[in-house]
């Protein structure tokens, strides 16, 4: 009786952890492939686009100049012209910058040849600038070309260079030449405003000689207002919107 009483409950015992071992042995594998699967997943990390933001300037500045004017004809020593430098630059970013200039000079006489001299100059560089890391200093070298205008009256006394061949004495001589430009020069930099100094070269072809050379020096120093604005191809592209105009839809 007693056996036959411990027989059904020993199967029943014997299925029950047959059960629970399979059990266990599903959830120690649902454990070891979930574990397999985070090690091997890969997460996905979006970095953030690193944008350089491009800075510009707009600077206007005006200075003094001291130039010979034009060296052929200048031939008497301590004789330079001196006279007002306007100046308008725009810097392309960090490297880049673009000069329009317009150089007056005072009145000058090269006695006894040039008397009643008047002379200008409008001119167009291109700079190449270096910069300090505290961008204090700016150095570039620079080169361009500039529209020469020369106009005084000729005596043809002691006239070295020979130009009675062309011009009549005790006349009045204009002459208007196109030079290539070429210097360096540096900015000291403050907060909004800074001085900058150059020192340049102009090349040209020598009055009634078919050659080129170098028929003016210069050296200009001068004050300069920088305002940050917006490059030219932001200025130039316009609004992205294709609406010119935004309406607004009333109720009916």
């Amino acid at each position: 009786m007693v056996l036959t009483n411990f027989v059904p409950a020993g199967i029943c015992w014997f299925f029950w952890l047959t059960l629970l071992c399979m059990r266990f042995r599903n959830i120690l594998c649902a454990c070891f492939l979930l574990l397999f699967a985070l090690g091997n997943a890969q997460v996905r990390v979006i970095k953030p686009v690193k944008t350089r933001n491009k800075t510009t300037n707009f600077g206007f500045g005006a200075g003094a100049i001291r130039s010979v004017v034009y060296l052929a004809r200048n031939v008497n020593d301590n004789n330079d012209a001196r006279g007002l430098n306007l100046i308008a630059t725009y810097d392309e970013g960090n490297l880049y910058r673009f000069s329009l200039e317009y150089s007056l000079y005072k009145t000058l006489n090269i006695a006894p040849t040039w008397y009643d001299i008047k002379a200008r100059t409008i001119e167009a560089n291109v700079y190449v600038i270096a910069r300090t890391k505290e961008k204090k200093i700016f150095f570039y070298p620079f080169a361009g070309l500039s529209y020469n205008l020369f106009q005084g009256y000729f005596t043809g006394v002691n006239d070295y260079t020979n130009l009675r061949a062309k011009h009549d004495k005790n006349t009045t001589v204009s002459t208007n030449w196109i030079g290539i430009n070429a210097g360096v020069g540096f900015d000291y930099n403050f907060e909004k405003w800074s001085l900058y100094f150059n020192n340049k070269w102009r090349v040209g072809k020598t009055e009634g000689y078919e050659q080129y050379n170098i028929l003016d020096l210069c050296f200009t120093a001068g004050i300069k207002v920088n305002i940050p604005g917006a490059t030219l191809g932001k200025l130039f592209k316009g609004p992205r919107s294709r609406y010119l105009l935004k309406t607004k839809t009333g109720r009916s």
